[in-house]
Formats: structure tokens, sequence, C-alpha cells
């Protein structure tokens, strides 16, 4: 039976309760005006709800979290995945693009779509895709391991364990709800003290990650040694 750890921040436990019609959060960018608008559309009817940094026509300054009433949508209603839209090669963000820069802070899975040759955010991780494939790749950002998250927890797991390479493994996806972590351990491994161990984890990615909501841990078990 799986063994679980919880840890919640107070404050959000409401934040996306009014938010589950929804099927996902994707703030949406572009790098230039009315670059996202099909793209907006292909998420809308998925079903998915698009927040913004910058509503259509709007200036690049101020973002939503400046704007008096407003608030960053990165912190409500919170966000799964956020998307830029591109029509043109760059090699640097546009202003309209603000909101990237924050989403990559805050640990949120990013996709980068349209054109994407000389994109700048490919190498801090961001998915990949062009044209009507954007919704296919939002929503497997929200079911997909996030890899950085997952070697932190992996390298926190190990190193409690004084493990070998291939005995453990932790697997962690991340939502706007939260991170969702499984340890994966051999048999042979002490379940006490992968219990144990449960804290480090927890404390390894709440210093990568201060923004997650809530991280839950479960334990299974592995019949066949791990990369």
């Amino acid at each position: 039976m799986p063994v679980s750890g919880h840890e919640s921040m107070q404050h959000t436990s409401t934040q996306h309760e009014s938010t589950q019609e929804a099927v996902m959060n994707v703030l949406v960018n572009e790098a230039e005006p009315g670059a996202a608008d099909h793209a907006i559309e292909l998420l809308e009817a998925a079903g998915h709800r698009v927040v913004r940094c910058h509503e259509r026509g709007d200036a690049s300054f101020p973002c939503a979290a400046l704007v008096p009433g407003s608030t960053c949508p990165l912190r409500n209603p919170g966000v799964d995945v956020a998307v830029t839209v591109r029509r043109h090669p760059r090699a640097r963000p546009s202003l309209l693009e603000d909101g990237i820069a924050c989403a990559l802070r805050a640990r949120v899975p990013v996709v980068v779509s349209g054109t994407v040759l000389l994109n700048p955010y490919e190498e801090l991780g961001a998915e990949v895709v062009e044209g009507e494939h954007v919704v296919g790749a939002v929503e497997r950002m929200t079911v997909a391991a996030s890899p950085n998250h997952s070697a932190i927890a992996t390298d926190a797991l190990r190193s409690a364990l004084h493990s070998h390479t291939g005995d453990v493994i932790a697997t962690v996806v991340r939502s706007r709800s939260g991170l969702q972590v499984e340890l994966e351990a051999l048999p042979a491994v002490v379940r006490a003290a992968v219990k144990r161990a449960i804290p480090r984890v927890i404390a390894a990615l709440r210093d990568y990650d201060r923004g997650a909501l809530r991280i839950d841990v479960s334990i299974v078990e592995s019949r066949a040694p791990m990369a």
C-alpha cells in the first residue's frame, strides 16, 4: 500500500478550487501582437482556461500584476503550463514575452510554439512544438515528469539513503495544485528508510520550487534496476 507524505501551504488551499471547471490553466504569451490568437482558440476549444499577462492590444508594460485591480496569473488563479507563440525567429525574448521568464523562475513548464528557430527558452527546459500541436504539448506537459524536479528529488533520496545508483529513483509531476512525487525503490531497500527520507526530499523540492502549493509523496516498489 503506498505510503504518503504531505506538505501544503495553508494560505493557498482555496485558490485553485474555484478554477476546477477548466481542464488546465494555461498562461499564454506571444512574441508579436496577435501571434497567439490561433493557439488561444485551440486551447479554449479543448476546454482549457487561458490567462494572460497582457490582453490583446495592451502595451507590453505594465503586466497584469501591476495593473490596479488585477493580479499576476501565476499567483491567482495559478498556472499549469505557460505558452509563448512566435511568428518570427528571435534569439531574445520580446517585451510581450515577459511572463515566460516569470514562469521559468516559478518552475512552471513552458511550451514554445510557432516559429521556434533561435528561441532562447529551449536550453532552459522549454518544450518546442509547431502549429496545431500546441494543445497536445500543453496536455503532455501536465502529466509528464519534470526532469529538473525529478533529478533534485532523486539526488536527495539517494543522499539520504546513501544509496547506489539504480536502487531508488524519484519521479515528480508538477501542476498548479502542487507536486506529485513518487519514490520508487527496489525490494532490497528498507521501506522504513525510504519513509525517513521523505522530509529530505520535500525540503530539496521546496528549496527548488518555492511556489509549489503542496508536495504529495508516495512510495512504490520496483521490480527492476533503475538508471
